[in-house]
């Protein structure tokens, strides 16, 4: 891997206008891709690889002055139970109850006192609604390998368990822990650490380690991701280069669902869209607990958190990953030959939902996961490359570059690129894949 950290170009004072050699001078281009396993069985040979590839991509991430704080990067998998097992039975404690427990991978406020009050609140919250809170399990890290502006902001790191006690399926569960998570910022919004309250994840699929780093050293930060009980059947990989807003440890990707290259040119008429539907929006799943969920839109975090916070919302209200990223990067599907004559449902589909949501533009290739689906759709632009690999021995590569990942050619049944509106979808439960 070479060692060829970004840096942005120099920053002419305000009132001088960019010109051309300032905008050539600018890079901005995140690394992503993800690994699956078809057979859907969790392994630490997945996550390696994913590191692997993340470690390829430090060239299309960005330091700070220091040269050595990365602007982010990140990994999201399933949930490592057997990790987990293995800290529950030397903390004496009960094996998880794997269907019935989430587990959130939480940012806490540096302050000793505050961090206290912060843990306090989220309890309360998890406790009124009915969940057991089953620990808290500090976060091991390796402090040496970060930057000198990532480690005066690093927040504290743990991790929270939880056990739902409703007899509820799998969706339930996720919608319940969602509206936890709401709950617990509007009941924390006040407090003068409330910026420094962060939850990377929580859900009883999917978990995310991420932070202020660059590619190369997540893997040596986050001592979890050394361990060989660390098992996963996939894993979402994404080295940021933070375009509109400054590098911040929340900000770092993956997301709650996605990773993101690219930038929503469109973000604040989006956001004035969200917030003028906030009234209006109803589901059945919810039982009437729309209220709570609100805002859906938050003006301080990036245009890719926001489009994670819209999809978060069409997941947990009832929509499946592809049909919610249909939703908000449509394809461009008027006069579209293919489309018109074979199929036209596809145009019915889009012409239906543009009028409740409207389209999050600018180039985007966006990695998602619920847990159960791992996917990757191009914008109707298609200006971010993504390519694509499929293997004799039943696993999945996309990475918007290649090379990131050894792998023998020979094995390799399937590959290409996404074309725009093109998107490539895994179901983790029964192997197949799809290209459309």
């Amino acid at each position: 891997v070479l060692d060829l950290p970004r840096r942005r170009a120099p920053q002419k004072p305000a009132q001088e206008a960019a010109d051309l050699n300032d905008i050539l001078a600018e890079r901005g281009a995140c690394g992503v891709g993800f690994v699956a396993n078809l057979s859907n069985e969790p392994s630490f040979n997945v996550v390696r690889d994913a590191l692997t590839a993340l470690g390829c991509m430090e060239h299309r991430g960005g330091c700070g002055s220091d040269n050595d704080s990365g602007d982010g990067a990140g990994l999201m998998s399933g949930i490592p139970w057997d990790l987990f097992d293995d800290w529950a039975s030397k903390e004496g404690l009960a094996p998880f109850e794997r269907t019935h427990t989430g587990v959130g991978m939480v940012f806490l406020p540096q302050n000793e006192n505050s961090m206290a009050e912060a843990k306090a609140a989220v309890e309360k919250v998890f406790t009124d609604e009915g969940l057991e809170v089953l620990g808290w399990r500090p976060v091991p890290f390796n402090l040496s390998v970060v930057g000198r502006n990532a480690k005066e902001t690093m927040p504290n790191i743990l991790q929270i368990f939880v056990r739902i006690a409703k007899e509820d399926d799998a969706d339930d569960i996720e919608r319940e822990l969602y509206i936890c998570r709401k709950l617990i910022e509007r009941a924390t919004k006040s407090a003068s650490w409330a910026d420094e309250l962060y939850f990377c994840s929580l859900s009883s699929r999917t978990i995310i380690y991420k932070g202020m780093l660059r590619s190369e050293v997540l893997g040596q930060f986050y001592l979890d991701l050394k361990n060989e009980l660390y098992k996963s059947p996939f894993a979402i990989y994404h080295r940021r280069f933070s375009t509109n807003t400054s590098p911040r440890w929340p900000l770092a990707q993956p997301m709650r669902l996605l990773g993101h290259n690219g930038e929503i040119n469109t973000i604040q008429g989006n956001l004035n869209w969200m917030r003028s539907r906030e009234a209006t929006i109803q589901s059945p799943v919810w039982r009437g607990r729309e209220n709570e969920l609100r805002p859906f839109g938050d003006p301080k975090a990036s245009d890719s958190a926001n489009l994670d916070s819209a999809a978060e919302l069409l997941l947990r209200s009832g929509r499946s990953p592809a049909e919610a990223m249909m939703m908000l990067v449509p394809e461009a599907y008027k006069n579209h030959p293919t489309l018109s004559v074979k199929y036209p449902e596809v145009i019915d589909f889009y012409e239906y939902y543009k009028g409740q949501m409207e389209a999050w533009d600018g180039p985007a290739l966006l990695l998602f996961s619920d847990g159960r689906t791992v996917g990757a759709c191009l914008d109707r632009n298609g200006l971010r490359p993504a390519r694509y690999w499929k293997t004799s021995d039943g696993f999945v590569y996309v990475a918007s570059e290649v090379g990131v990942i050894p792998m023998d050619e020979s094995k390799v049944v399937m590959k290409g690129r996404l074309g725009p509106g093109m998107m490539i979808t895994v179901d983790l439960e029964t192997g197949q894949v799809r290209i459309e």
